[in-house]
């Protein structure tokens, strides 16, 4: 990460820190009675907050082959009493854990007061572009912040890094004997070589409400069996309600695979079934990519 202090944190005297602070938040509501705000400090993302899905990527209704609208809220914390220039830049790929080289979709300039001064927030201008046909119906949208005195970092960490943010949440419909096939990259977002954990399993209790409320449903208490497929559809590990898996990744090296769901009972109208998808480091503690998938009935 590339955090810097405001003013000088160890007590030194000289000239306050007047370099921007930037973050693209991903809550506006505060997480504790006595918290705040995203201001970035809070990295890697606390465990409450849905690490797939940022409130401050706002994008339009996607068909491939489109004209999409994005939007990207930014706040600087920083020291300073004067705006900052910052370059936001939006990338999209197919649904994916980890990013390793995302496709740019579009980029904005736009100046950022410090929150102190002004709103919490800045929203960028409107930044349109076309989404090949050839993509699939659902993508994820990726986006990096950054200024000459406040770098984003050069690995895409939403995660970790507070200059990067996604909103990487996909829809399939889901019945009872209509097994439900999603495909799903995995990708290495270093430049060296890396061991990794990815897990599948239903979305963590504090990330379903927030989940399913983004399809306008509520999730339900509908079993679910998940096989890990490779790319030639042979089975990965054991099935069941979580499945995993350790896997070797060269640099920047990205790896299909795909995700078979059976459910054991119809999904009602206006329920849903969150699920979600991991990447972690070897120890199994930092989490390095993140994908939400949300079941609904044929009906939805």
């Amino acid at each position: 990460m590339n955090d810097q202090g405001q003013g000088h944190p160890d007590g030194r005297e000289g000239p306050p820190d007047t370099r921007p602070y930037l973050t693209i938040p991903y809550w506006t509501a505060p997480l504790t009675p006595s918290g705040s705000w995203d201001t970035g400090h809070d990295r890697p993302l606390p465990a409450a907050v849905v690490y797939y899905l940022c409130d401050a990527i706002h994008a339009g209704p996607f068909t491939p082959g489109q004209p999409l609208d994005v939007t990207v809220d930014v706040r600087n914390s920083g020291g300073g009493n004067s705006a900052a220039v910052v370059t936001v830049v939006v990338y999209w790929a197919d649904p994916t854990v980890g990013f390793a080289k995302p496709t740019f979709f579009a980029a904005s300039v736009v100046a950022v007061p410090p929150s102190r001064t002004a709103p919490a927030s800045t929203t960028t201008p409107r930044m349109t572009a076309v989404i090949p046909a050839s993509a699939p119906p659902h993508v994820c949208l990726v986006v990096a912040v950054s200024h000459p005195q406040d770098r984003a970092g050069t690995v895409c960490d939403p995660v970790g890094d507070r200059h990067w943010a996604q909103r990487n949440l996909q829809a399939a419909a889901v019945a009872p004997g209509a097994p439900a096939l999603l495909p799903l990259m995995v990708a290495n977002p270093f430049d060296r070589e890396g061991s990794f954990l990815l897990g599948v399993g239903p979305a963590d209790e504090r990330h379903a409400w927030r989940v399913a409320r983004e399809v306008g449903t509520e999730p339900g208490d509908i079993p679910a069996t998940l096989r890990l497929l490779d790319a030639d559809g042979a089975q990965v590990g054991e099935d069941g309600g979580h499945v995993r898996t350790s896997l070797g990744l060269g640099p920047r090296e990205a790896r299909p695979f795909q995700v078979l769901v059976e459910v054991g009972a119809d999904v009602p109208t206006g329920q849903s079934v969150p699920l979600e998808a991991f990447l972690l480091d070897q120890s199994g503690e930092r989490v390095v990519g993140a994908l939400g998938i949300v079941l609904v009935g044929p009906d939805a």
